[in-house]
């Protein structure tokens, strides 16, 4: 505790306790070349959020299931043949989402 009657460290402990709560939407996209495999990545996934598409998922989770999720997901694929590509936007981003039918876009960019 400080000359002011602040403690430091219990104030820390309240923004890593917040922050540890705090939710991101995160956007898994993946290629997998292995039948099983994919359907192993499927399964994952499924525990953290809703496919959006056949090879993509939304997810609303915290920044320490985050870490875990691309660990995990990572250990999945093969690096040679497949791709996974994991998006966490954080607050100071305004995304609204929607799509219809099977559109593809290219060189997309978000800045």
């Amino acid at each position: 505790m400080n000359q002011y009657g602040f403690d430091e460290e219990i104030f820390m402990e309240k923004i890593k306790e917040h922050a540890d709560k705090k939710k991101f939407v995160v956007l898994i996209i993946y290629d997998i070349v292995d039948n099983k495999v994919r359907t192993k990545m499927v399964d994952y996934l499924s525990q953290y959020g809703v496919r959006v598409q056949k090879s993509a998922f939304e997810a609303y989770i915290t920044r320490r299931q985050y870490n875990v999720l691309a660990q995990e997901a990572s250990s999945l694929i093969d690096i040679g043949t497949d791709s996974l590509r994991m998006y966490l936007l954080f607050d100071s981003m305004s995304v609204q989402s929607w799509g219809i039918g099977n559109n593809r876009t290219e060189d997309v960019i978000i800045l």
